[in-house]
């Protein structure tokens, strides 16, 4: 088999490793490439004795690099979450996921089992595995749901977990929040988050900056900007896009079947599940003034499906969205285990490829939110312009042209059936692109670091991680940006999974336990 083929270990358990490994720097790192990258991703497959059934069932696994002075430490472990508990030693207790339902522990008699389906606790789903984010000075791992772990990013140590529902300030109950919150230079955070009831709503929410005190709560000062009820159905909603003067929330035709989230106990279905592909319903980008907490109106597009947004800006009387985009949510069921984990055969793909799709949404036709205004086609028949086929897991310079008019997002492609197969750059100006790959290598999600002297847009380095197989290593690869070309990189003689979403931090913040 081989190491192209040989891809299941990237969707494997593994070990922990809490102490420092040092690292093998082979090449140049620049030397101002000092901090810390913190990554995210699935890294326990298994419920007791019982393996999960999707990607994002795995319970969280935080990856840590420190890089000072050219010396690179690599180290691991879980985010403490009851769900990580529970996959450890299951127990009396319903465990959901994404894409699994898992029953009270089977060795239960037979009376026991049948009453527990109906009246046995349901465990929290605070398997926050997706993304780190940073939100009054502190560091929190997050996904989709109602829950975010405070973490420390020197230890890794998991120091607390917040509850949205239960915290976050005023009368709107906060059931879940994307996994993709954006933060604004003047430190607050701004998120969608929904609220589910007989009348659910979409919700603005917005985070004001630290205020230094020392017993300040991690929600305190959170405020709703606007709410508004979905056009059809309760949406998933993963990410969504800032302007300068607006938020741009993404309704896509994948929505929640009531009817399946009541039954789930008979059903035994996990949150996946609940969710069904409307294909009468159009896609919906609706605009909120980010000053005013209004919605303006609302623009509608032909049917698709977006994990990621890439940027968003205004000009010329437009606001232009990029985003990486499906026609349909196929791509959430292809990422099941057993899909990911079976043979990968050259010239047939796995999953579905995203095209980078650049959308434009008049701002003159806004101002009745009560009609959806249908975007435009141009003479190939499409609402959007196609920028790329075949990137996810986008990454730009967001510290500098998150909001503005930008040139570069580096992203991640597949090849000739091969997932994960290599790093993309691509200007969006001109839709000119290059790529990096080696040969048994999987690459994960590029990360941006801007030089410290850095004039231009793509001065700095890109760092993403490299799984190679064939030699059983990890490694923190480092890229010059403008060139797209390896400078160096630390590896680690070790194979880890594969993650989702990572953060760099020049100066981490210094960290006392607040658990």
């Amino acid at each position: 088999m081989t190491a192209e083929q040989d891809h299941t270990r990237l969707f494997q358990t593994a070990d922990e490793h809490s102490e420092p490994i040092s690292a093998e720097v082979k090449g140049n790192l620049p030397s101002w490439l000092t901090g810390t990258l913190v990554r995210n991703g699935p890294g326990r497959f298994e419920c007791g004795d019982t393996s999960f059934n999707h990607w994002f069932d795995g319970q969280g696994l935080l990856h840590r690099f420190h890089i000072q002075n050219g010396h690179v430490t690599y180290s691991n472990k879980f985010i403490r979450s009851e769900s990580y508990a529970d996959s450890l030693k299951h127990g009396e207790s319903i465990h959901l996921e994404f894409g699994s339902f898992i029953p009270p522990d089977p060795c239960q008699n037979i009376f026991r089992r049948f009453f527990s389906r109906f009246w046995a606790d349901e465990l929290p789903m605070d398997n926050t595995l997706v993304n780190v984010f940073p939100m009054k000075d502190k560091i929190y791992a997050t996904t989709e749901r109602n829950f975010i772990f405070e973490i420390n990013p020197e230890t890794l140590d998991t120091l607390k977990r917040v509850n949205f529902t239960e915290e976050f300030p005023g009368n709107t109950t906060i059931d879940s929040a994307t996994a993709h919150p954006h933060q604004t230079p003047d430190g607050s955070v701004i998120n969608i988050s929904i609220t589910y009831g007989r009348v659910s709503t979409y919700n603005v929410i917005q985070i004001p900056p630290s205020s230094g005190k020392p017993d300040e709560r991690p929600l305190e000062g959170g405020n709703v900007l606007c709410s508004f009820p979905p056009t059809g159905g309760v949406g998933y909603m993963h990410s969504f896009c800032l302007t300068e003067n607006y938020v741009v929330v993404t309704e896509t035709p994948l929505v929640m079947n009531v009817w399946r989230v009541l039954t789930r106990r008979i059903s035994e279905t996990g949150f996946l599940d609940w969710l069904y592909w409307d294909e009468s319903q159009l896609a919906k980008f609706h605009v909120v003034d980010r000053k005013q907490g209004t919605r303006l109106g609302t623009f509608s597009a032909d049917p698709f499906f977006t994990f990621h947004h890439i940027n968003a800006f205004e000009e010329d009387g437009k606001i232009y969205l990029d985003a990486c985009c499906y026609h349909n949510s196929s791509i959430v069921n292809q990422l099941y285990l057993h899909n990911l984990r079976s043979p990968m055969v050259p010239g047939e793909q796995k999953l579905d490829d995203a095209d980078v799709r650049r959308y434009e949404l008049p701002l003159e036709e806004l101002g009745d939110a009560g009609t959806a205004k249908t975007l435009t086609k141009g003479a190939d028949g499409l609402d959007y312009t196609l920028l790329y086929s075949g990137m996810e897991l986008p990454r730009f310079n967001y510290s500098e042209k998150n909001t503005k008019p930008y040139k570069f997002v580096y992203g991640v492609g597949d090849v000739d059936g091969m997932i994960f197969g290599h790093l993309i750059k691509l200007n969006v100006e001109t839709k000119e692109f290059v790529t990096w790959k080696e040969p048994g290598g999987f690459v994960s999600e590029p990360v941006f670091v801007k030089a410290p002297d850095g004039k231009e847009e793509d001065d700095g380095v890109v760092l993403s991680c490299v799984i190679n197989i064939s030699d059983q290593t990890t490694s923190l690869l480092v890229l010059d940006a403008k060139e797209f070309k390896e400078l160096g990189r630390a590896v680690v003689k070790k194979i880890t999974p594969m993650s989702l979403h990572g953060l760099f931090q020049r100066e981490m913040m210094q960290y006392c336990s607040t658990a």
